[in-house]
């Protein structure tokens, strides 16, 4: 079926040209997407990938080729998904070539809304990133230029590629790695799956020298400074709402709050306008991505409530947490999971997309009702 469909894709372009590309098949894609058993479609084709990797595996390949394009996202949360692919594979003992390809400035202002300084600190913190959680004797990270991608997957012959026909057509295939990964790691030991997994010892050396606060807990509050989708910020009632039962559940703990700069400046001027003083905020401590990331995995629990994508360090892990998100393309392992890997002490409510919520108060009565277990 996969096979079939990239021959009609390239059979429709070659045909109708640019037309075929820009207007026939985004609107077959809708059409398809429309067809009856969607989630079911969705999770054949990613488990079919995944029995690709592990015939590769089994088949002896010793080299794998992940791409991240920036010219079909920028996010950090679908990075974060891509590499722990990669790190399935480190763990393997197969060499995993990462490669990050950069995109134009018109793009990610589109997209992210990013001016042309952004987007290069994005770039760049996307492969200091990806080289800080990668085994660096099992694997390599270069940032290259779209016009020699093809010329350098081909100079790849002997290597597995990611989703190779997404690769080759720079089309986007990154909402579905998280879908892969789940059933990667399904069939493996939990002993294995520890050391694919993130956990404090990745992070001991970007834990801020500073930082001397113990015990503590961590909550994500996104803040949409760019206007980029705002249905993740949290909102007033929200933030109330998600403190009070911090609060009472872990009066022994100092509550921080995991923000970018923004972040932190807009959640601190909230808290004192609701008379709350005793929040500690990460950028206090930590300047970057990896520090907060570093500071989430070293507290003893972590709360998200419609946050950002390094809630993600969290669901790749094994540290306690409540998460309350909707999902896109990832989709829940079973009713009670949305990771193959979640353990007892890990609860993922799904909510509904922010697109979709009339009354979106209705989501905080699901805050405090059960304190364990999954939902």
């Amino acid at each position: 079926m996969r096979t079939i469909r990239r021959f009609l894709r390239r059979l429709i372009i070659r045909l109708f040209g640019g037309v075929g590309e820009t207007i026939l098949l985004p609107r077959i894609q809708n059409i398809y997407d429309r067809l009856p058993l969607l989630d079911w479609r969705t999770k054949r084709y990613c488990a079919n990938e995944a029995r690709r990797i592990q015939s590769a595996i089994s088949n002896n390949v010793t080299q794998f080729t992940i791409v991240f394009d920036c010219q079909t996202v920028l996010s950090y949360g679908a990075i974060l998904n891509m590499l722990t692919i990669a790190r399935y594979l480190t763990s393997h003992e197969k060499f995993v070539n990462f490669i990050v390809v950069d995109t134009e400035f018109q793009h990610a202002q589109e997209n992210e809304n990013l001016d042309k300084e952004k987007m290069s600190e994005r770039i760049n913190d996307l492969v200091v990133i990806s080289k800080a959680l990668l085994d660096p004797k099992m694997s390599s990270v270069s940032l290259i230029s779209p016009t020699t991608l093809l010329d350098e997957i081909d100079s790849l012959s002997k290597s597995y590629i990611l989703f190779d026909d997404f690769t080759r057509d720079r089309r986007p295939f990154f909402r579905d790695c998280f879908n892969v990964f789940n059933v990667l790691m399904s069939e493996l030991s939990p002993v294995t799956q520890n050391r694919i997994l993130f956990s404090v010892r990745d992070f001991e050396k970007y834990i801020p020298k500073s930082f001397e606060i113990n015990p503590y807990v961590t909550w994500q509050c996104r803040y949409s400074s760019r206007g980029v989708d705002f249905g993740r910020q949290t909102l007033r009632d929200e933030f109330l709402k998600s403190y009070t039962y911090l609060r009472t559940r872990f009066p022994g703990h100092q509550v921080m709050i995991i923000s970018d700069v923004d972040g932190c400046e807009h959640y601190s001027t909230l808290a004192k306008d609701l008379d709350i003083a005793d929040l500690v905020f990460s950028k206090d401590y930590s300047s970057d991505f990896l520090g907060d990331a570093a500071l989430l995995l070293n507290s003893d629990f972590f709360f998200f409530f419609r946050g950002g994508g390094i809630g993600l360090f969290a669901i790749h892990s094994r540290i306690p947490y409540e998460y309350f998100s909707p999902i896109m393309n990832d989709m829940m392992w079973d009713k009670k999971k949305f990771a193959s890997w979640q353990g007892e002490s890990q609860r993922f409510v799904l909510l509904d997309k922010h697109q979709f919520v009339e009354d979106r108060s209705l989501d905080l009565e699901k805050i405090g009702f059960s304190s364990t277990g999954s939902s």
